[in-house]
């Protein structure tokens, strides 16, 4: 299951390096998944996305110490190791470094995939995500490392808030609409025309951008909100089964320390 496994596995990192073709900067809940399909239908794959980071603890541990990273040289230099071999990104946690890429790949179309409304995206992110930000979150899943990793990545993605815009609140519909302002003047600053996607757009705008021809297929809608569900009670019931295992092994052993006192 998506999120939870991952098929494509992590590549080979001394494979020859593929150029970076677009970069699809819109946050999550506004069609990532959906790009990553239609980024990939058009021959702009792999493209990286939250469902290709999750499984693998190396690489939420890399975006941890990017996420915390300063000095932008350095940054920009993790990033393209994290991103190594796909051609194409979407979703959270890389789309934070959407300026590092901007910088490391000028040639890379930017295309900022949006909801209707902020207010509905604001609905359904908070809907989707707030478990795993949540202290429940923590207890449940403090015995997997991997879990904790990801509480963690989540607890930055706060802090970022907090720096880059003002609010810990990072699914309100004031810092999605934050965020765009932000994608689109750093895109000014440095002369990079961009997209303003939204799937109900279809493939037309999107190929005529990236110099492709339309498909026959219709354009890709796939929503992972149900799949997010899924992910968390699968989450909740490791956690609870791995807490009653320690427990009991501790319970089994002072069972047997007691016999012999």
């Amino acid at each position: 299951m998506r999120f939870l496994t991952d098929s494509r596995g992590l590549g080979d990192p001394n494979s020859e390096e593929v150029p970076l073709l677009v970069i699809g900067a819109g946050l999550p809940r506004a069609a990532t998944s959906s790009m990553q399909a239609a980024f990939e239908k058009l021959g702009c794959g792999p493209c990286m996305h939250m469902a290709e980071i999750l499984p693998h603890p190396s690489r939420l541990r890399l975006f941890i110490a990017a996420l915390r990273e300063k000095n932008p040289e350095v940054r920009q230099k993790m990033v393209k190791q994290l991103i190594h071999g796909h051609r194409s990104i979407c979703d959270l946690p890389v789309v934070y470094f959407t300026p590092d890429m901007m910088d490391a790949y000028p040639d890379a179309k930017i295309v900022l995939n949006q909801r209707p409304d902020p207010e509905v995206w604001a609905k359904s992110a908070e809907e989707s995500f707030w478990f795993f930000f949540s202290p429940w979150f923590y207890w449940v899943g403090l015995l997997w490392s991997s879990d904790r990793m990801w509480y963690t990545l989540n607890m930055e993605s706060i802090n970022l808030g907090k720096e880059k815009y003002g609010s810990a609140n990072i699914f309100s519909a004031e810092m999605y609409s934050k965020y765009n302002e932000e994608v689109l003047a750093e895109a000014k600053k440095r002369n990079r025309e961009v997209l303003q996607f939204k799937a109900e757009d279809g493939w037309e705008p999107l190929c005529k951008f990236l110099g492709k021809d339309v498909p026959s297929e219709p354009f890709p809608r796939l929503n992972e909100k149900k799949t997010f569900q899924i992910v968390r009670y699968v989450f909740i019931a490791k956690g609870v089964l791995s807490w009653v295992a320690l427990f009991g092994a501790t319970w089994g052993l002072w069972r047997v320390a007691s016999w012999y006192m």
